[in-house]
């Protein structure tokens, strides 16, 4: 079987986590500005779905092959590109027309080519039994979130858009992709790397502890004392889990101290969602779901990943990185109190912010893609 030399598979997300990076930033430009002459919500489709599936997806993609496989082999290699080839459709069609004929074309043609890429990793996984077992899970959460999407066409047929479901329709979508399949292949290859070792119980608890989680989002329309309770039950669950694998912190190698303690915090804010004024003040605080979306791809996924990438980073770009990331988590929890001591708007504020962190992304992704044309 021919394989596939994973730094031609880093490529893509790289390239797309830096074209989705300098989308947020003319996003957070735009929102400085008092007049638009352009529909944000198009750019905003356009970055949500290349961060999401051109970035994330694919750099987790890129580890799992690795880590849990002898090697994408060239069969898989070409439904990988044609996966690319969708998230380029999906950056230019969102930006250009919005939820529209091209756009739903091509993310319709991602979700199903995936269906036949995530099969074809399935067989070809190996390794210790749990942790194949976890990622089995992340492929299995990934076809589970795809029926968000498929509701939301008979529920604009049927004039529905402004209705809690159509919104519930996305949230079951973001959920068991974010926090489910991502944080899922996270873990798995996190656990691999730190050499933890997990039992049946750890798989179980976790996949249902995360389908518990999906009530955090039924909290914004529904208000019934079940649904708090299971969120809270699932969010304990989940935190005791991460804090059982406390007792391998000696063997962590570089960087997955700092992630392990991200788990930890998410863990930790996820008990704290379970209360129900924790709940009320995210429901009705745009800035802090955001806060709390920008923490998971910002403080997460982003650094895992560039710990993962065969280049080194210097401490510098770390620092400055993790400064940036620290100033706009700052003035979307408490944007008040951050304008009452400066004076100034905080659309001005999180648009300097996220240029650090553009700019950081940036200087890391351009150094990859210089190494691997140099070789």
């Amino acid at each position: 079987m021919n394989i596939i030399n994973d730094r031609r598979l880093w490529f893509y997300p790289i390239v797309f986590g830096l074209l989705g990076a300098f989308l947020g930033l003319i996003i957070r430009f735009f929102f400085t500005q008092t007049t638009l002459g352009f529909p944000i919500k198009n750019l905003i489709h356009s970055h949500s779905h290349v961060m999401l599936l051109g970035f994330l997806f694919n750099a987790l993609m890129v580890l799992i092959w690795k880590f849990f496989t002898k090697g994408i082999d060239v069969i898989s290699y070409r439904y990988y590109l044609a996966l690319q080839i969708c998230i380029g459709g999906m950056f230019v069609a969102f930006i250009t027309q919005g939820y529209a004929l091209f756009s739903i074309l091509f993310s319709t043609l991602h979700l199903w080519i995936s269906y036949v890429f995530l099969i074809r990793l399935w067989k070809n996984i190996e390794g210790s039994k749990q942790l194949i077992s976890l990622v089995k899970l992340g492929i299995v959460f990934h076809f589970i979130s795809s029926i968000g999407p498929y509701c939301l066409g008979p529920l604009m047929v049927f004039n529905l858009q402004e209705s809690p479901w159509y919104q519930q329709a996305v949230f079951f979508y973001l959920h068991f992709q974010f926090f489910g399949a991502f944080l899922v292949w996270l873990l798995a290859v996190f656990l691999k790397n730190t050499s933890i070792q997990i039992t049946k119980k750890h798989v179980w608890v976790i996949g249902l502890s995360i389908v518990g989680l999906y009530t955090h989002s039924l909290d914004y329309h529904f208000n019934h004392w079940l649904i708090q309770s299971i969120g809270g039950v699932s969010s304990a669950l989940l935190l005791f889990v991460f804090i059982s694998f406390a007792q391998s912190i000696k063997r962590f190698k570089k960087g997955y101290h700092y992630i392990y303690g991200v788990l930890l915090a998410l863990g930790i804010c996820s008990v704290l969602g379970s209360f129900p004024q924790v709940a009320h003040l995210v429901e009705t605080n745009h800035y802090l779901l955001m806060a709390w979306f920008h923490f998971l791809f910002l403080a997460l996924f982003i650094p895992f990943i560039w710990i993962e990438l065969p280049i080194s980073i210097s401490n510098s770009t770390w620092t400055v990185y993790g400064l940036f990331v620290v100033l706009s988590e700052t003035l979307l929890v408490s944007p008040n109190a951050v304008y009452s001591l400066l004076k100034t708007p905080i659309t001005w504020l999180l648009f300097i912010a996220y240029f650090g962190v553009f700019g950081s992304i940036s200087i890391v992704h351009l150094k990859y893609v210089c190494k691997m044309f140099k070789k």
